[in-house]
């Protein structure tokens, strides 16, 4: 028999190569894993299962999650159809902007052709409050 280094380099990987689709076909037997996932010597039962509860609670969350934007979308729906939009919802969106949520806020805007209308004539009384009308070079001495 003849042995160079190719010869023990293939026998090597056959070696290795037999206990580890041994064990990759144990795992889809026993715990039911996917082939593909199988292959993967560091995927175990336990993160089987956790993929499994995940996908089997998704719908739940997605249906807790549309409720709750629901919501939302309702509440700053009616604040502005029925004029209870007022200067503390300004001011709490003006802090939101500050925050660097700009997106969320042009988002809450969006929900009523009114929104924006009614955020920027709150906005302009605030600032006008804000400003004191009259001797502005009393102010600032």
């Amino acid at each position: 028999m003849n042995l160079n280094a190719s010869t023990i380099i293939i026998s090597l990987i056959i070696i290795l190569a037999i206990p580890y689709l041994i064990n990759v076909i144990r795992k889809v037997q026993n715990h039911s894993i996917p082939f593909i996932k199988a292959l993967n010597p560091f995927y175990t039962k336990e993160m089987n299962e956790a993929a499994q509860l995940k996908q089997s609670l998704s719908p739940i969350v997605k249906e807790i999650e549309t409720q709750d934007m629901a919501k939302f979308i309702k509440h700053w729906t009616s604040k502005f159809e029925n004029g209870s939009f007022s200067e503390q919802d300004v001011i709490g969106l003006n802090a939101k902007i500050e925050e660097g949520r700009q997106d969320q806020v042009n988002g809450i805007l969006a929900l009523h052709p009114d929104a924006a209308r009614q955020f920027q004539q709150f906005n302009e009384k605030l600032k006008e409050e804000a400003v004191p009308v009259g001797n502005e070079a009393e102010v600032l001495a």
